[in-house]
């Protein structure tokens, strides 16, 4: 049986063998070893594009639909199934093709195709357990329908947890930070020498927990303290049949910015028309221009691509700027760290809280000896901060912010191979 780890995630994909060597499942990209999880039908092509394949495909005509975030929408019992180019995709189905792609690049690297697969899930997909159940379940049916005859769940940040244990020398009480694009997940662990041979590490668990908190959400504050104004936000339009009633424009239109994947609602015909209203009305024509165009021409991966790069350039730098132009569309907006911070202030809130919730229940939280903080958003000032405040700095530890999962995902399938 030939044996996998696969970190399945909202922006990433990764696998890694029982030896914790994570595999180079894109070889033509800047970082191979991370397949991008998303798809793209093009509109007229039958192939399927996934991947930093689909990106580009994305990117050198949009004409088409593009998918992205699936692993978001797991537990949502109201998404069954999406229509594409007259052919039904149950969520399932979207996710398998992901994955048989994954297996398949993997396959190729090892000269066969791995059947066995030890996939990591959040702590928490969502506080409601039956929908928390059903995201298990349909992650499951999708690896099986990738071609996986084993599948076997562990949660992602004792998969992390895995993978600084096997550097360590001496036995710690780790608490484990994940950050992932769609959430956040903590768990309180005991590791170390003394413990890594056990096949069953539930006793070594003391707790865990999470919260919907992850890169996206850093994004969308960035859009709505930054750029929100930019594309109309505060702005007034002329109401049809009354000559001089003005109305704000609405904030479930603005609402729909903050997640690109989401304003293809606004494209509605009835919010179609109501743009065209603005336009002919408006005391800022040339925001709601912008609007229409970041909306109608369907851009708004482009535009959060711009945001989130500017993002990660605030994690070395005091200063960055985002950069968009396209269509009628000109952005050249700073933004320093200080006003990033402030606009993810709630969200810095909310992990605290999360955090000082996990350690309250476990009395033994007052021994911890070392804080792993891995993911995307591990590498934002502000949130290394907060557990640096917490703990102390010599307590805080990183590794490779975007594969630790995979590495420890990987480890954990040596039980399925041997």
């Amino acid at each position: 049986m030939r044996a996998c780890g696969l970190d399945f995630g909202t922006s990433n994909t990764a696998l890694a063998l029982p030896d914790g060597t994570v595999l180079p499942l894109q070889p033509h990209t800047p970082e191979p070893r991370l397949f991008r999880s998303v798809l793209f039908f093009a509109e007229e092509e039958k192939e399927i594009f996934a991947g930093a394949d689909a990106i580009q495909r994305y990117l050198e005509d949009n004409n088409g639909r593009f998918i992205q975030s699936v692993k978001s929408f797991l537990h949502s019992s109201s998404f069954r199934a999406t229509q594409v180019k007259g052919r039904t995709f149950t969520i399932e189905d979207l996710v398998a093709i992901l994955l048989r792609r994954v297996r398949e690049s993997a396959g190729a690297h090892l000269g066969e195709l791995p059947d066995a697969v030890v996939m990591g899930r959040p702590a928490v997909f969502t506080p409601d357990p039956d929908a928390d159940a059903l995201a298990e379940k349909r992650l499951r049916k999708a690896a099986e329908l990738a071609g996986f005859t084993h599948v076997q769940f562990l949660i992602e940040p004792i998969a992390a947890a895995l993978a600084y244990e096997a550097r360590l020398t001496r036995d710690e009480l780790v608490l484990v930070a994940d950050f992932g694009a769609g959430t956040t997940d903590l768990t309180l662990m005991k590791l170390g020498p003394s413990r890594r041979g056990n096949l069953d590490r539930r006793p070594d668990v003391v707790g865990s927990t999470g919260v919907r908190i992850g890169g996206d959400r850093f994004d969308a504050e960035i859009m709505r303290h930054k750029l929100l104004p930019r594309f109309g936000a505060g702005s007034t339009y002329k109401v049809k049949g009354f000559s001089e009633k003005r109305m704000p424009i609405p904030q479930h239109v603005m609402a729909k910015l903050l997640n690109w994947h989401e304003m293809s609602f606004i494209r509605e015909k009835s919010t179609q028309e109501l743009l065209e209203v603005m336009l002919d009305t408006s005391d800022r024509p040339a925001e709601i221009e912008a609007l229409y165009d970041l909306v109608m021409d369907n851009l708004g991966y482009r535009l959060f691509r711009s945001i989130e790069a500017a993002k990660v350039r605030l994690s070395s730098e005091d200063v960055a700027t985002i950069d968009f132009d396209e269509a009628r569309i000109r952005l050249h907006e700073p933004i320093t760290r200080a006003e990033f911070d402030t606009a993810s202030a709630t969200l810095l809130d909310e992990l605290s809280q999360c955090t000082e919730g996990l350690l309250a229940k476990h009395s033994e939280a007052r021994d911890i000896d070392a804080v792993f903080l891995t993911g995307g958003s591990s590498q934002i000032p502000a949130v290394r901060e907060l557990y640096v405040k917490r703990f102390g700095e010599e307590r805080v530890r990183t590794a490779d912010a975007f594969t630790s999962v995979a590495e420890g995902l990987g480890r954990a399938s040596s039980w399925l191979a041997g």
